[in-house]
């Protein structure tokens, strides 16, 4: 017997589709033919990424992984997760049903340290943990008293873009964050180790400078199975589960200072309540063991969550007293519900609204409101037929609401950070067969930003597929939106390539090392006259940037030939562009040397080339006092409302 099959049979009792059981299996070899030999003997470490997507099963290729990293001789593994307890008790159950044959540490079982060393060297164990201060740091005290270096450490960090990453490197002091220190600390006990990074928001990660410790050194992509609704689904051109509303409604949520807080509630609201007591009341009427869940997560702060609860309480008891005086105008409410719901789920046509209505009468007084935040004990079980969810950060990450039908969604920051607001999508997940009863209302502002965060998502994901080298991993955004929080990257070591801006090195070799791409470039150009442009495959205009000689010499760290490139491929499949311009200029006395913004040329050549598609200038220099010919390059990123941001 193994561990590896102990969690595949597992998992094929969990999905409905078996080839998914297969395909975490195959991105869990995949992940462990790159992770460091547990049985070497000898001193090696590495750190990885799983880079999968939120809500998309990514514990089953955590366990899958784990399970093949004990098989294969790591004698420990360490699973560090979000100090949130929701979260926490959710990964720790799921490690006690996954790993039967591994001993399962808590972090209450490390508070005895002879019983620690004792499990710890009678076998293979799995420490679940938080990352939280105290916890690891008595960790790392039992290992060091137990002298139990020698062993071989596998270090599954969950949600690793979370916490563990240093929240000082701002200051660029040399100090470090208390939780991203002990993190290192553990790894460096360990002669043998692979830290494996799981995240479906890498930005951070791919932020660090290349010789940082947490940037990963490899990307493992998970794929969801067939039944995942994600951002395609939600966010996509013509969507049909997206209703906007104005972002006037969240401000009536948030009370503020008001001694008596007004008790109406917005229509927005009301429409997502009704939509998700029609929804959860047709799939119980079908399901009847069925129990279903409602978000809503409009704020970070806890007098506005009782606020909300008040409402939501408010909303139980008017609409069970008006069910049954029969109250035309909130019948009327949920026959609009009933219509809209049945535009995308044609089946709910088939089953009488007056059922439903006296379903939805009779299961009304079992409405559970639930807050879930920093101040509550309460968890996200799916207890009661209707379960109205209401939060903050507890909900913004992680943790799995089961049978989530409709969202309310009002997290509006004045400068959105891609990965957090990302991480607030609670509503994907493995709904595929309810996808017609999905509903996620929310202001068309933020509708916006969530359709830039899909792109740059399927961005990413396309680069990481076709680009197995981890030299560039650029982060495309659009409008005001930041790729990550500043605090955990070094001022100066992240460089952005913008929409409309131009880029050239600062200079260009001139020697006879190069002169084999320059006759290369010149035959791949010879049909583009002198002061003339033309259009080009852009996995031709990549390969022509590739064969330009920049002078690292004088670099300026801007113009870095890799990431230009993949910025113009990802750039122009993102605008459904397989072309772009070439603009070539032969026999140019270019001699002295240019800031890398600065540009190179000097006749009005960028007004005549249209700036609709990826451009690149190609200036030829000429032979003189000794230099040989070379092409200087230019490149002009379209013109719209979006950047590129990648590690220095």
């Amino acid at each position: 017997m193994n561990h590896r099959d102990q969690v595949l049979n597992l998992l094929r009792t969990q999905v409905s589709n078996l080839s998914e059981v297969d395909d975490i299996q195959r991105t869990a070899e995949e992940v462990a033919s790159h992770w460091a030999n547990p049985l070497s003997g000898g001193q090696e470490q590495t750190n990885g990424l799983i880079y999968g997507l939120v809500q998309s099963g990514k514990t089953g290729v955590l366990t899958a992984t784990g399970a093949i990293g004990a098989d294969e001789g790591y004698k420990t593994l360490i699973i560090l997760t979000s100090d949130i307890d929701p979260l926490y008790e959710q990964t720790y159950a799921r490690a006690q049903e996954a790993f039967p044959g591994i001993d399962i540490l808590g972090k209450k079982d490390i508070r005895d340290l002879d019983s620690f060393v004792q499990r710890i060297k009678g076998g293979t164990c799995a420490i679940v943990i938080t990352k939280n201060g105290g916890h690891l740091r008595t960790l790392i005290e039992n290992f060091k008293k137990s002298s139990l270096r020698g062993i071989s450490c596998l270090v599954i960090d969950d949600e690793a873009d979370q916490a563990s990453l240093n929240t000082r490197a701002r200051k660029d002091d040399g100090s470090r964050s208390a939780i991203n220190a002990l993190i290192e600390e553990i790894r460096s006990f360990f002669l043998t180790n692979t830290y494996l990074q799981v995240t479906a928001t890498p930005q951070a990660l791919f932020l660090q400078a290349e010789d940082n410790s947490f940037r990963p050194k490899f990307t493992v992509l998970s794929h969801p199975g067939a039944d995942y609704v994600g951002g395609e689904d939600f966010f996509s051109d013509g969507s049909p589960l997206v209703r906007e509303f104005p972002l006037t409604d969240i401000a009536s949520l948030s009370p503020g200072p008001q001694p008596i807080p007004s008790q109406t509630i917005p229509a927005s609201l009301l429409r997502a309540l009704d939509a998700f007591m029609i929804a959860a009341t047709y799939k119980r009427s079908s399901e009847p063991t069925q129990n279903c869940a409602f978000l809503c997560h409009v704020s970070t702060k806890t007098r506005d969550h009782n606020h909300i609860v008040g409402l939501l309480r408010k909303y139980k008891a008017d609409l069970t007293i008006s069910l049954k005086s029969k109250d035309q105008k909130v019948v009327s409410r949920l026959r609009d519900a009933y219509d809209d719901l049945a535009s995308t789920h044609p089946p709910l046509k088939e089953a009488s609204f007056d059922s439903l209505l006296e379903a939805v009468e009779f299961f009304s007084p079992g409405i559970a409101v639930k807050l879930v935040n920093g101040q509550t004990d309460e968890d996200v079980a799916v207890r009661s037929p209707y379960n109205l969810f209401v939060g903050g950060n507890k909900l913004g990450r992680g943790v799995t609401i089961r049978n989530l039908l409709v969202s309310y969604y009002g997290r509006n920051p004045r400068t959105p950070q891609a990965d957090t607001v990302l991480q607030h999508a609670r509503m994907y997940g493995y709904r595929r067969r309810d996808i017609g009863l999905l509903r996620l209302f929310l202001p068309a502002q933020l509708h916006t930003v969530f359709k830039a965060i899909n792109k740059m998502e399927r961005s990413l994901r396309d680069l990481v597929a076709n680009q197995a080298n981890e030299e560039f991993r650029g982060i495309y955004v659009e409008g005001n939106l930041q790729p990550t929080r500043k605090n955990v990257l070094v001022p100066g070591a992240v460089g952005v390539y913008t929409a409309g801006g131009s880029y050239n090195p600062a200079q260009v070799r001139r020697d006879i090392e190069n002169s084999r791409d320059v006759t290369e470039i010149d035959a791949l150009l010879e049909s583009i006259p002198d002061r003339n442009y033309g259009e080009f495959p852009i996995e031709t205009i990549k390969r022509i940037i590739g064969l330009t000689q920049p002078d690292p010499e004088v670099a300026e760290m801007v113009w870095n030939g890799v990431a230009v490139a993949e910025s113009l491929i990802q750039c122009a499949k993102l605008r459904n562009q397989a072309t772009g311009f070439v603009y070539v200029d032969r026999d140019r006395d270019l001699v002295g040397r240019r800031r890398e913004t600065q540009g190179i040329l000097t006749g009005g050549e960028a007004g005549q080339v249209p700036d609709a598609k990826p451009t690149l200038f190609l200036l030829r220099t000429t032979e003189k006092d000794g230099r040989n010919p070379a092409w200087w390059p230019q490149v002009r990123f379209p013109a719209g409302r979006y950047a590129f941001a990648f590690a220095i």
